[in-house]
């Protein structure tokens, strides 16, 4: 399947995950559903893509600091080879029994399932941590949380994409496996934020504005163009006084994003386009250098990026719209009402998306956004306290991390120790 990767995503995607289940049907006659007989005590293994710069990626590093955090003691477990050892079943889970985390969603899952004779992890405790972006999840999700104990999201809005989907295949008894665990984002000194403006080329004498997506997240459901026509919208004269730039990964692929984008910032000072690749430190520190981060996205599963943000108190203006109404509010945010409209992703990820009345998304209200926007570059002080109600929510996203509250759930059971959280001060 390597030689598919120059193919576009509508084509690439199908052709992928209808490979991926052809095979795990034919290997899982003798895969261990999710019940408690035969599971034992063991070690706790957190699989994730460590080594990537990805959103998934990120979520899956966070989950481990936050378990290390908590006094747990992890085995962290690289999902990458796992992707070379599908058909062979020749990749090594650490231990015996236990608790087996994978930070992947449902594809991503089946592979470390088929990847592992299943002696490896028929006795483990198993859990999930899964993401989407429409109202309705993908209906082959089903057949793999069948074997998965627990299903985390970051999200309400994810928790009933699930719930869609399970309930239409009359499947309800999965649903008490779902547990909302929003993403720990750490909130960072803030001294940082003088040296990163310094570090990535920022001026002092400017607002400065951050728009940034991944062609491979789909630019149709970010929606940079809203961003950049209300940009133009709220300011027809280039702007002395304010700038706008687009982060966009790897536009390899997006050719004609690509030249839209570069059109755009040629013709006015005031817009620029970063495209250079940044390591994970960067990146964060990145966006916590900007004044403010807008995002007019279509849809988000939890919005990592609003939230690594408002962590590091910049003011935030975003679509009023899934994921991330759990931890935005117009307390500590600039909300953009939208209308909803059926989702539509020619070319890329959510091209799989089948035609279904519940599969919408937003479509921001861009005279809004113009109104926040000239009033956000406008007013230090109003962007200083979104900042700081900013900081406070993103520090409530970690109660449910917290020593107490994970020592609560029933995963501790079958951890190695008898008491798998020391006491803490």
């Amino acid at each position: 399947m390597l030689g598919l990767r120059h193919l576009p995503l509508k084509y690439r995607l199908p052709l992928i995950h209808g490979a991926l289940n052809l095979l795990s049907r034919a290997k899982s006659s003798g895969w261990a559903k999710a019940v408690p007989e035969g599971l034992i005590k063991g070690p706790f293994v957190v699989s994730a893509f460590f080594s990537e710069t990805t959103g998934v990626a990120q979520g899956g590093r966070l989950s481990a600091q936050a378990f290390r955090a908590a006094g747990y003691d992890i085995i962290e477990h690289d999902l990458r080879p796992c992707f070379k050892q599908f058909v062979s079943e020749g990749a090594d889970l650490p231990g015996k029994g236990g608790v087996w985390y994978i930070h992947a969603n449902a594809p991503e899952v089946l592979v470390a399932l088929m990847a592992h004779e299943p002696a490896q992890w028929a006795d483990r405790y198993r859990i999930a941590y899964w993401a989407w972006e429409t109202p309705k999840a993908p209906h082959g999700w089903i057949r793999i949380a069948e074997y998965l104990h627990e299903i985390w999201v970051p999200s309400r809005f994810v928790h009933d994409a699930l719930v869609a989907t399970f309930n239409d295949a009359l499947r309800a008894d999965l649903i008490p496996r779902l547990r909302i665990m929003p993403h720990p984002v750490p909130l960072p000194p803030p001294a940082r934020h003088a040296l990163a403006r310094a570090k990535f080329g920022l001026s002092d004498e400017l607002c400065e504005v951050l728009c940034l997506f991944d062609t491979k997240s789909s630019a149709a459901r970010k929606n940079p163009w809203g961003v950049l026509i209300a940009w133009q919208e709220a300011f027809p004269q280039e702007n002395p006084v304010a700038r706008l730039t687009v982060k966009v990964s790897d536009l390899s692929d997006d050719r004609a994003s690509e030249r839209r984008l570069l059109a755009m910032a040629a013709a006015r000072s005031d817009i620029r386009v970063m495209s250079d690749r940044l390591s994970e430190a960067d990146m964060e520190a990145y966006i916590g250098a900007f004044d403010i981060l807008v995002s007019l996205h279509r849809a988000e599963g939890f919005g990592l990026t609003l939230a690594e943000a408002m962590a590091a108190g910049v003011a935030v203006i975003a679509t009023d719209w899934s994921g991330n109404i759990d931890f935005m509010t117009p307390e500590n945010s600039r909300l953009i009402k939208a209308s909803l409209i059926p989702v539509s992703d020619p070319e890329g990820g959510y091209s799989i998306v089948k035609r279904d009345l519940m599969q919408v998304w937003a479509d921001p209200h861009i005279f809004e956004a113009v109104t926040d926007i000239r009033q956000l570059t406008d007013q230090p002080g109003l962007r200083k306290a979104l900042g700081e109600a900013g900081v406070q929510a993103i520090r409530d996203l970690h109660a449910p991390w917290r020593h107490d509250a994970l020592a609560e759930l029933p995963f501790n059971a079958y951890l190695q120790a008898e008491d798998p959280l020391p006491a803490q001060p």
